[in-house]
C-alpha cells in the first residue's frame, strides 16, 4: 500500500500558518490522505523534530508540505535535502502564508487561496514527477545550506537583513522600505568572483558591485524580479550583478527591476551559471563585519562563501 501521511510544517506562533494548516487539513483529507501538522517552538525545534519524523516514519510519509513563506520552505528543505544524501526522498509540497512567498509566486501557486494550493499538493501527487533544482552553499563558518529561490551576496544580502529585524511589519513591503533605508548611506563593494558557465568553462573576475546574487528563481524581497526568465530546472542558476550606481540611479532602476525590464541596462549583468565562489576582495579566506549571504530571504553565513547548482535535486508538486 502506497504511503498516505503528509506533513504539514508550520510555524505554530504563526496566526495565519495556523490557519492555513487548518484549512488545508480539511482539504488533503477529503483528497484520501492523513494530513499531520507538525510544529514546534522555535525553528531549530521543528528543523529537528521534522528531520527526526522523517527517519522514523519514512515509508509512511507521502509528501512533506511547508505551510508558511519562504523561510519554512527554506527549513523543510535543508530536511530533505539531508535526508536525499541519506538515500531517502520525499515529494516537496507548499501552501502559501508567509509575508515572503516569491517561490509560490514564481511557480503559480495560489498565494491567499489555501483550498487551491492544498488541491495543488493533491495534484501534484497523482501527477507525473516534476523535480526543482536548488543552489547548495558553503560559508566562511563551515555551515552548509540549499536554497530554492536566490542567494543574495551584496546590497541585497544586507537589506534582507535589514528587512528580517523589522520582525512586526509582516508584507513584502518591507523589503522595499528597507532598500530606501540601506540605499542613503550604500557604498558598492569589489568582490574576487569566480563561476563556471554552463559549457564547463570558468571565469575568474574582480568587480565593483552593488546588486550581487544567484538566482535559482526570478524575484527576491517578495517580488523584486531580478531575472524573469530564470528557469529551476535547466541545472543552471544565474549569475546577477549590478554596477557600482548611486542612490539617485538606484532608485530610478527600482521600478524597472519590478516591471523586469531591467537587463538591457549597461549596469546590469546576468550570466549562466553552474557554480560560483564570492569573497570580499583582499579577503580570501577570513569573513568580515557586514558581509553575508542570505538564500531564501534567511541568512546563512558569512562570506567567502561557493555555491553549486544541485539539479533536479527535489520532487515539486506544484
Amino acid at each position: 500500500m502506497s504511503p498516505r501521511k503528509i506533513l504539514l510544517v508550520h510555524n505554530g506562533a504563526s496566526r495565519m500558518g495556523r490557519n492555513a494548516c487548518e484549512r488545508a487539513v480539511g482539504i488533503l483529507r477529503a483528497g484520501g490522505y492523513e494530513p499531520r501538522p507538525l510544529q514546534a517552538a522555535t525553528a531549530e525545534a521543528l528543523s529537528r523534530d521534522l528531520t527526526a519524523t522523517l527517519r522514523n516514519a519514512s515509508t509512511r510519509i507521502a509528501a512533506v508540505v511547508a505551510v508558511g513563506g519562504d523561510g519554512m520552505v527554506h527549513l523543510v528543505l535543508q530536511s530533505l535535502n539531508l535526508l536525499r544524501e541519506q538515500g531517502v526522498e520525499f515529494p516537496f509540497g507548499l501552501i502559501p502564508a508567509g509575508s515572503g512567498n516569491d517561490l509560490a509566486r514564481f511557480h503559480g501557486v495560489p498565494v491567499g487561496d489555501v483550498e487551491r494550493a492544498a488541491g495543488r499538493v493533491l495534484r501534484g501527487l497523482e501527477s507525473p514527477e516534476r523535480s526543482m533544482d536548488l543552489v547548495h552553499v558553503t560559508c566562511a563558518d563551515g555551515s552548509h545550506h540549499v536554497c530554492a529561490t536566490a542567494v543574495c551576496l551584496g546590497l541585497d544580502a544586507r537589506v534582507n537583513a535589514r528587512a528580517n529585524r523589522w520582525s512586526r511589519v509582516t508584507h513584502s513591503v518591507k523589503y522595499v522600505a528597507a532598500l530606501a533605508v540601506e540605499a542613503v548611506s550604500m557604498r558598492a563593494r569589489r568582490y574576487d568572483l569566480s563561476w563556471t558557465g554552463p559549457d564547463g568553462a570558468c571565469h575568474v573576475s574582480d568587480r565593483t558591485l552593488t546588486f550581487l546574487a544567484l538566482t535559482n528563481t526570478s524575484s527576491i524581497g517578495g517580488g523584486l524580479t531580478i531575472v524573469p526568465r530564470a528557469d529551476p530546472t535547466d541545472g543552471t542558476g544565474e549569475l546577477f550583478m549590478v554596477s557600482d550606481v548611486g542612490a539617485l540611479r538606484l532608485a530610478w532602476l527600482l521600478p524597472r527591476l519590478f516591471l523586469g525590464t531591467h537587463e538591457s541596462l549597461r549596469e546590469v549583468t546576468v550570466v549562466p551559471a553552474k557554480a560560483a565562489t564570492v569573497a570580499p576582495h583582499g579577503i580570501p579566506s577570513e569573513p568580515r563585519d557586514g558581509d553575508a549571504a542570505y538564500g531564501d530571504g534567511e541568512r546563512l553565513g558569512p562570506l567567502p562563501a561557493s555555491l553549486k547548482v544541485l539539479p533536479a535535486a527535489v520532487r515539486v508538486l506544484f
